[in-house]
């Protein structure tokens, strides 16, 4: 899998490889992690996860080596339930305080999704309502923000109006954020019109097969798209709305190996990566009608958290969950934190070489040439090298020193089917 005499450089996003890393914003190549509420750690034996269960878990996310906390579904947001009781909406002001103040002392940031409505932004006083909604939860410890759309997609594309409506937006809610400086907003980048993010999501990764031409193509448009907004790109391979990989790619064996071969793909890609909660252990899906109650509308059965033990709940809640499997317990934290070959224990290597590697402080890529079927980039001028095949059948193994694999490697000088290395 040699260089190309052909290789074109990957599309220009927008440029900080000329700053200190020192000196780039916290959130320039954070790692964020995201959590869907109802389903990371339930603490009160409803079966429903909440903010005290996710705060008895912020010594996880320091385990896991992330930078950021990225909570969706939170009562009183838009983007979860509507609280109308005082007492109530008290109880979990209170519980989301202390949460903020538990991930700060750990070092942590805090971000949050916001819903609103963008099809009536044009309205002032959906503007103010947004914007004094912003201003609370940054009274409350919150670090940044994703403007997630109320509205159907259909309605954004087809409302003559919303152009203009959410660019107007962007100019508002960003003279909010700047008020408070160190903090940032985002948007999906499935909103055609938005401008004046600090991030830009990408969702195109997450809705690609297991296919490396559809690979390129999703990094190329997203990265047009970040140099188009003059934004920091902003990787994620599932969320609320997408199935985890496992399931996405087959499923079983097949779709795990997949599945880890993606995140070596993503997390070496420039700029911020969102990981969904669940998919560091290679978390499959459970079939949509095995979801619990009142955890939500969501277009997948999102599974909850297994933490440990053997069964039944595997620490995620003390009621029973329907659809869970008894043979789920390889899958648990504690379990995968004792195996060197798990999921979990090939994230925490990659976010560590992520962290520590020169090679993840520049801002973009170069292709190279490959094989049918496979992918091959370069990040920095170090030469760290990203490989993924996605033929079918065993390649080539680029040149380099191998830093870390999806699989374990034959000894052949090959590149697995369903494998992906980083090599220096």
């Amino acid at each position: 899998m040699p260089r190309s005499a052909d290789h074109s450089p990957a599309p220009p996003g927008a440029d900080h490889s000329s700053v200190s890393p020192d000196t780039r914003p916290w959130w320039y190549d954070a790692l964020f992690y995201g959590v869907d509420l109802p389903f990371f750690a339930d603490s009160d034996a409803d079966g429903i996860g909440d903010l005290d269960g996710v705060r008895s878990r912020v010594g996880y996310l320091e385990l896991l080596g992330v930078d950021a906390l990225w909570l969706t579904g939170v009562p009183m947001t838009g983007a979860g339930p509507t609280i109308t009781d005082p007492g109530e909406a008290a109880t979990v002001l209170e519980a989301f305080e202390l949460l903020a103040a538990e991930t700060h002392d750990c070092g942590l940031r805090l971000a949050l999704d916001v819903g609103a409505d963008l099809t009536r932004l044009d309205d002032p006083r959906e503007q103010e309502e947004l914007a004094e909604t912003l201003r609370f939860w940054i009274g409350r410890g919150v670090d940044g923000f994703r403007i997630a759309s109320t509205a159907p997609r259909s309605t954004i594309r087809t409302d003559s109006r919303t152009g203009d409506v959410i660019r107007a937006a962007d100019r508002m809610v960003r003279s909010v954020i700047d008020e408070h400086p160190g903090r940032i907003m985002s948007a999906l980048t499935s909103d055609p019109h938005g401008h004046g993010w600090h991030l830009s999501f990408d969702q195109h990764l997450a809705d690609a097969a297991f296919d490396a031409e559809e690979f390129r193509e999703a990094i190329t448009q997203g990265m047009l798209l970040v140099d188009k907004r003059s934004t920091q790109p902003a990787w994620m391979s599932a969320g609320r709305w997408q199935l985890r990989p496992v399931t996405r790619y087959g499923g079983g064996e097949l779709g795990h190996a997949r599945a880890r071969a993606m995140a070596l793909l993503v997390l070496a890609l420039p700029g911020m990566v969102c990981l969904d909660s669940g998919e560091e252990l290679g978390l499959p899906e459970l079939a949509p009608s095995e979801s619990a109650p009142g955890s939500g509308n969501l277009r997948n059965g999102r599974a909850p958290m297994p933490w440990e033990g053997s069964g039944p709940t595997f620490g995620f809640t003390s009621t029973a969950w329907p659809g869970v499997s008894p043979d789920w317990a390889h899958l648990t934290v504690e379990a995968q934190l004792e195996d060197a070959t798990s999921t979990l224990s090939l994230y925490r290597e990659a976010l560590d070489i992520r962290r520590t590697h020169d090679a993840f402080h520049g801002t973009t890529i170069e292709w190279y040439g490959a094989p049918p079927g496979c992918l091959a980039f370069r990040r920095g001028s170090t030469g760290l090298t990203c490989a993924i095949n996605t033929s079918g059948s065993p390649v080539p193994l680029p040149p380099g020193e191998l830093l870390l694999a999806s699989a374990p490697l034959t000894g052949s000088g090959e590149l697995p089917a369903d494998t992906a290395v980083w090599l220096a």
